[in-house]
């Protein structure tokens, strides 16, 4: 008992000294624990930015960067009569659930849209899947085994062909990320656009990889 005393009397002060002053003003300076965190350098969405000569703070992606966060159409959303892209466009699905078997052609397959696709395909997919989409990109140097994304044979693991896919399936992959988990989704990084580019690039790697292949044993005959 002769300690209870003392250490009620700390209690006391400490509570008082925590929950006492709590919403009274002072003109002291508050404590800053993180003075970077309290002090960010940073503009606020639709406030004004004197550096610029229009004044806005908020500004477009610079071209030929990745997008972060919600990948849109730029050109369709300043627009003054935004579109909306369908259902199959937008999600590699038709509308009764199943796949889309062929890129659709919103897409406007040209060659602009194969260059589009290896270059975004260069930038977010051949760290992992090869440059060539063999699966022997930088990763599999660590032990991680990603999808053979050209292979004409189907094997039944994890480094499966894509080629008996369909093009939504494809689309929904980049979309979304594999099942397992290890590969993840770029829908908020790629517009549709562009990952309709990959899946034409994909396709294209297949047709190099088979043609190859029937050449080479074309010729071992």
């Amino acid at each position: 008992m002769r300690f209870f005393i003392p250490i009620f009397f700390v209690l006391v002060v400490t509570i008082v000294s925590i929950m006492g002053f709590r919403g009274d003003f002072t003109e002291n300076t508050p404590l800053e624990v993180f003075p970077d965190m309290d002090r960010q350098a940073k503009f606020k969405s639709q406030t004004q930015n004197n550096f610029f000569g229009d004044k806005k703070a908020d500004r477009l992606p610079v071209p030929g960067t990745a997008i972060r966060g919600t990948a849109v159409e730029l050109s369709n959303v300043f627009s003054e009569k935004p579109f909306f892209h369908n259902l199959a466009f937008r999600t590699g699905k038709k509308e009764d659930g199943s796949w889309v078997q062929r890129i659709p052609d919103e897409a406007s397959i040209d060659m602009s849209l194969m260059r589009l696709g290896k270059e975004r395909y260069g930038i977010h997919c051949s760290v992992c899947h090869g440059e060539y989409g063999n699966g022997q990109g930088v990763i599999s140097q660590f032990g991680l085994a990603p999808r053979n994304l050209s292979d004409s044979s189907n094997s039944g693991t994890y480094l499966e062909s894509a080629a008996p896919w369909s093009d939504g399936q494809i689309f929904h992959a980049i979309s979304m990320g594999s099942a397992s988990g290890i590969m993840l989704g770029l829908k908020d990084k790629l517009s549709p656009k562009e990952r309709w580019a990959i899946v034409l690039y994909v396709r294209a790697l297949q047709s190099y990889v088979s043609n190859a292949t029937d050449q080479t044993l074309s010729a071992s005959k």
